[in-house]
């Protein structure tokens, strides 16, 4: 495990630009795990920005969101389709996302399916994630086991109202997703978790220096031989070791 802190968000934001580009240039065919959420808003926006001036060639690159939510509509307001044509244009061709407004009953098996197509690729070459306050990756909730696959799952209030704004309301924010498993996510051969701002600092702490623990699943991924924890001061601010 790796643990790089810079001093804000806008460096943040800029480290992890670097590291996908990097990614991208040493492999032009790279197969990329995406999240949406607050955390890297500005770090697409970096990244769309180099693609732009040519500075990086994401033609061939392969690219994956890790979750969708399940709205049973067609409205895509509040979606990870909607997040990512606002802050990831520039690789709307190159990027996969589960469908949103598939039923219940047709959700798991196109979940397995879309694990199974990014497992037939070699799986991630590096995949990028974020951290909930409760400890999720991807929408692993608190609960999944190392061993959990790609399914549909029922997500915490929590995990909801971080949601609320880009759905109007926290009643509009679906209350199932599809999601990788904890098992798909550590089968990357890399994995970099970004966290910023002093509400992350407490999970943040549990899950580098925690025991692993279902009750935490970011907990999981110590037991990933390529993993990189870039924090920004605040959220690194109660580590015990930096």
């Amino acid at each position: 495990m790796h643990i790089e802190v810079v001093a804000d968000e806008g460096e943040l934001a800029r480290r992890a630009a670097d590291i996908l580009a990097d990614t991208i240039r040493r492999k032009p065919h790279a197969v990329l795990g995406l999240p949406t959420g607050a955390t890297p808003k500005a770090a697409y926006r970096q990244l769309t920005e180099r693609i732009a001036r040519k500075e990086v060639d994401v033609n061939r690159v392969r690219a994956f969101a890790v979750d969708e939510f399940l709205t049973g509509s067609h409205d895509a307001t509040g979606t990870n389709l909607g997040f990512f044509a606002d802050y990831l244009p520039a690789m709307r061709r190159s990027l996969a996302i589960p469908p949103f407004s598939i039923s219940n009953d047709e959700a798991a098996s196109v979940v397995s399916a879309y694990a199974a197509h990014v497992g037939n690729l070699g799986g991630f070459d590096l995949c990028l994630l974020g951290i909930g306050t409760n400890g999720h990756i991807a929408f692993n909730e608190p609960g999944s086991g190392i061993d959990s696959r790609a399914r549909v799952v029922e997500l915490t209030k929590e995990s909801r109202r971080a949601h609320a704004a880009a759905f109007g309301s926290l009643d509009a924010v679906p209350k199932r997703a599809v999601t990788l498993g904890v098992a798909d996510i550590l089968e990357s051969r890399a994995i970099l978790v970004m966290a910023q701002g002093a509400s992350k600092a407490a999970i943040v702490a549990r899950a580098i220096e925690g025991p692993q623990a279902a009750a935490v699943p970011a907990s999981w991924l110590q037991s990933h031989a390529d993993v990189t924890w870039l924090l920004d001061e605040a959220a690194a601010s109660e580590l015990q070791r930096r």
